[in-house]
């Protein structure tokens, strides 16, 4: 608690320790306070007045960075957060029990550029005024209870880097407005329940480069061919949604690509040849869709693809006999009953022909 007398303190930096306890409640005397790092600990907030700390740092008008992440703090986050400075930078609560919304004057604390929630028990919806932090760069929210719909507004984050929403119950369309944000990086908006259209606006934001990541949703109709403007991605994921149509030429444009995951889906036709040019591919799963034709044999010269999924669709011919096709441990085809020859039906006719070459011996010798 003496800790406030220090009243010339700026800096507090006390993470990734053993420190267990209340924070203490009058943190708001330290006028000059700029940085209070808390992260790692096992600081504890249970009823109501634990959190009265929160509303102290009110006080502290110059704060630039709050991180209390990684603790057990728990109970309903107190609608006191809106009144924080607005010089806050960076606000990071990941990774406790915290429950309660995103209060509307969320939307007031201006200079905020990495909002980091994840891994708690928030529930409601993002509010409309999500839009008015135009410096955010970072917005990190999975792993909660969020749900309604994605606000529009979001699009009005011009600079915003990251995106992760993902393991929520977000329903509605994903918005077109999403496009507008020119500058991100990653998107993450997998395990939720959106619905509709992939807006060609948002599958063609050329920045991306972490990767684009939508699996699990309701997602319907086919993958626009805007889909390869994502000349710099490096994951696409799409599974578990309701997609259909054929896998776009376009995908071939995405030279950077390591890992493409379009399983459990509704896609027909072939394999297209444009995706030779994917010569990066690590990952590749097609599985659980209506796929036919012949299996390209230019899957056998990626270099580094390791993980291929072709099963349960209706491809036929024979397998290829090279590259990741002879690790069986790297390709599962089970569920395509025209399928044959493939490494491993040579191992299968090989052993049966030993055997059935001793019954013969043993016959002869008898």
């Amino acid at each position: 608690m003496s800790l406030s007398n220090s009243l010339q303190l700026s800096l507090i930096q006390l993470q990734n320790n053993n420190f267990n306890g209340r924070i203490p409640p009058n943190l708001g005397s330290l006028q000059h306070l700029r940085i209070l790092l808390l992260y790692g600990n096992q600081l504890e907030a249970r009823e109501p007045l634990d959190w009265s700390f929160l509303t102290s740092l009110n006080n502290c008008t110059i704060l630039e960075v709050l991180q209390i992440d990684q603790n057990n703090l728990r109970g309903l986050l107190p609608k006191s957060i809106a009144n924080i400075s607005v010089t806050l930078q960076i606000l990071t609560m990941a990774t406790n029990s915290i429950e309660g919304s995103i209060p509307p004057e969320f939307g007031n604390i201006v200079c905020l550029t990495t909002i980091n929630l994840g891994f708690n028990h928030f529930s409601g919806r993002i509010p409309a005024s999500i839009g008015l932090l135009k410096n955010l760069h970072t917005l990190e929210l999975y792993f909660n209870n969020f749900s309604g719909e994605i606000p529009s507004t979001i699009g009005n984050l011009s600079q915003l880097n990251e995106l992760y929403i993902e393991f929520n119950s977000f329903s509605g369309s994903i918005p077109v407005s999403l496009g507008h944000c020119k500058s991100l990086v990653g998107l993450n908006l997998a395990y939720n329940s959106l619905t509709g259209m992939i807006p060609k606006e948002v599958i063609s934001i050329s920045s991306l480069g972490i990767g684009l990541i939508f699996e699990e949703n309701l997602l319907t109709d086919t993958i626009p061919l805007e889909v390869g403007s994502l000349v710099n991605v490096g994951i696409l994921s799409l599974s578990g949604n309701k997609l259909s149509g054929e896998i776009p030429k376009s995908l071939g444009k995405c030279h950077l690509l390591q890992i493409l995951h379009l399983g459990r889906n509704f896609f027909e036709g072939s394999i297209p040849t444009s995706l030779s040019a994917l010569r990066g591919l690590q990952e590749l799963d097609l599985s659980q869709n209506n796929l036919s034709g012949k299996i390209p044999t230019f899957l056998g010269d990626f270099p580094g693809l390791h993980n291929l999924n072709l099963s349960f669709n209706n491809f036929e011919g024979e397998v290829p006999r090279k590259g990741v096709f002879v690790n069986k441990s790297g390709i599962s085809v089970l569920g395509n009953d025209k399928l044959c020859g493939g490494i491993r039906f040579c191992i299968y006719l090989f052993v049966h022909f030993q055997v059935l070459r001793r019954f013969i011996s043993l016959l002869n010798w008898q």
